[in-house]
């Protein structure tokens, strides 16, 4: 079939609604191949086999943990847009970036850059944009009719989607996209062109789910040694060459080559951890070098223990990586500053700003050494397995640093963190001008947030924070006040910005309450105690409503039952409603 070369009339507004990730330079944190590396993939049968597919089909590559997954993923991007006449689409899962936990965002990758290659494909989104508007964005089921319609009647040829690290997907979207994925072949939209590579850990789960229709072609990594083996042996024989050119003695580290060949553990992460360690030495001197290699632990875990054993400031190190494994998205290095730097007894910016540290990267690596990394001005662990090294879970603590902190003491480090920052004595005089029909001007937002570095992050995330430090977050209430109470100056002014990044089609609501605040983000426990406080808990929003209405609306069945408890109105059309009344009132008739 010929493309079509009508575009969509809301073309641009749907690309928009479609960019929820900034999925280039997600790929981009991804390191580059050693020369040669990967290659054995697609000289693999396995491969093969799904490459000569005319129709639909699913690769699954499974490789264990630190086995360069991400790696041969991006590789495989590249091979593909360089061998194939297909349009490749691609997206990098990861557990530290809402950005990249969810299907959704996934999905709306893959129609964004499917849209930008092929301009015409747009238009079979415009149904169901025109139906629900920007929320059509939001749902898996949505965005993959549209990806298989487009493809199937839009003319476009062979489209190829990677995606990587399954296994770092949300749970509650994981499992629909895999549905979809798996149901693809053999279905009858098995004539689709349209093929999906995936690449995850071989968990059992992921196992049972790919394999549910028995038309996956699994290319299991882990039982490659030969290969993965060969190809640590180029990353080694590369960094080597790379070391000797930095020092310039071309030949001179074979006795390191040798070395480290024979220490390698078969996982690309630990050889470019003893590479880094080795790039950092202090002299270069050949017995310095030579320590390093042949005192270096035989496991990830025991160099990950080494590396922060030798911290320059253990407590400080443990409050940066207690915010990096809670951010909801990876600090920039300013943001991190802020964060470090940020107090409860600080009650203005100047003050602040007078402590920032004149460095910060340098700052966090003395405390973090290579166990954080820093790429494009923002602070990240080394590797998914460092996170899981971290955080405390069912198995008990194993010395200073494994399995020692607790999400929700993480997410009370930041809760209390954004909220202190929000404090500040700055953001309680200056609320943003409204225009006649209560929206805020996003000239106006953006020179607010440029102005203050750490504001966007605490606008947006300190609620969930809050809300995930369960119990130990009502130890920050009575500051939760400040910045949420019925006419705080505090209040308007944050609540102005979140509103323009969240909602920001929607009229500014100058007069919510704190327990209207606290129903709106999902606050529960804050409810909870509010309720038990009293006070005018019918207060009414003229825009929205009573807190009972706000919670409806977001959903949130929990909070809605601790309110219809204390029996809080809702208002319909001006009107008061005690719901259970209500209720019991129509089921009498």
């Amino acid at each position: 079939n010929r493309e079509d070369t009508n575009p969509s009339k809301n073309r641009a507004k749907i690309l928009q609604c479609l960019y929820t990730s900034r999925y280039k330079s997600h790929r981009d944190r991804v390191p580059k191949p050693a020369e040669g590396t990967c290659t054995w993939v697609t000289e693999h049968q396995k491969y093969q086999d799904w490459s000569k597919k005319e129709a639909s089909g699913l690769l699954w590559l499974s490789a264990d943990p630190a086995c360069g997954k991400s790696v041969t993923a991006s590789f495989l991007v590249t091979h593909l847009e360089s061998q194939r006449n297909a349009t490749v689409c691609y997206f990098f899962f990861k557990d530290d970036n809402t950005e990249q936990k969810s299907a959704i965002f996934a999905l709306c990758a893959i129609l964004h850059q499917l849209f930008v290659q092929r301009k015409p494909l747009s238009k079979y989104a415009e149904e169901a944009f025109e139906a629900k508007g920007e929320k059509f964005a939001e749902e898996v089921d949505t965005l993959w009719d549209i990806l298989a319609k487009a493809v199937a009647e839009g003319g476009c040829g062979d489209v190829i989607c990677v995606v990587d690290a399954l296994d770092e997907c949300e749970e509650e979207t994981l499992a629909p996209l895999i549905r979809r994925i798996t149901c693809l072949p053999g279905s009858q939209t098995s004539n689709v062109p349209l093929k999906f590579l995936v690449t995850s850990r071989p968990y059992h789960r992921i196992e049972i789910e790919l394999s549910s229709m028995g038309t996956t072609i699994r290319l299991k990594g882990e039982n490659e040694i030969k290969s993965i083996i060969t190809d640590v042996t180029r990353v080694i024989d590369e960094g080597i060459r790379n070391l000797e050119l930095v020092w310039g003695n071309h030949g001179g580290l074979e006795y390191l080559r040798e070395l480290l060949r024979s220490s390698a553990d078969r996982t690309f992460l630990w050889v470019s951890l003893i590479l880094e360690l080795l790039r950092n030495s202090v002299d270069g001197s050949r017995a310095e070098l030579i320590d390093i290699v042949s005192t270096a632990p035989a496991s990830l875990d025991e160099l990950y223990t080494k590396i922060l054993s030798k911290s320059t400031d253990h407590d400080k190190a443990r409050r940066v990586l207690n915010i990096v494994v809670a951010a909801a998205r990876p600090l920039t290095l300013i943001e991190m500053n802020n964060a470090l730097t940020v107090r409860r007894d600080y009650e203005s910016m100047r003050v602040l700003q007078g402590d920032l540290y004149p460095r910060p990267e340098t700052t966090v690596k003395n405390w973090c050494g290579l166990f954080v990394r820093v790429i494009d001005s923002k602070i990240y662990l080394v590797h998914q397995t460092a996170r899981e090294f971290l955080i405390k879970g069912s198995l008990p603590g194993r010395g200073n640093w494994q399995y020692t902190l607790s999400p929700k003491d993480s997410n009370f480090i930041i809760a209390d963190i954004c909220i202190s920052y929000l404090s500040r004595e700055e953001f309680s005089g200056s609320p943003l001008a409204m225009d006649a029909r209560g929206r805020i001007s996003k000239e106006a937002v953006n020179d607010y947030l440029e102005k203050y570095s750490f504001l966007d992050y605490a606008v947006r995330h300190w609620a969930d924070h809050f809300r995930d430090s369960q119990d130990n977050g009502m130890e920050l209430f009575e500051f939760t006040r400040l910045i949420c109470g019925a006419g705080s100056k505090h209040c308007l002014t944050w609540f102005q910005v979140y509103w323009f990044n969240i909602r920001r089609y929607h009229i500014f609501p100058k007069d919510f309450t704190h327990l209207m605040m606290a129903s709106l983000l999902g606050q529960g426990t804050v409810v909870g105690r509010l309720l038990e406080e009293g006070g005018d808990l019918n207060a009414r929003s003229r825009l929205y409503g009573t807190a009972l209405n706000i919670a409806a609306v977001e959903g949130d069945e929990g909070i809605t039952k601790r309110l219809l408890q204390k029996s809080v109105k809702a208002y319909f059309y001006g009107k008061g409603y005690n719901i259970l009344h209500t209720k019991q009132v129509r089921e009498l008739h």
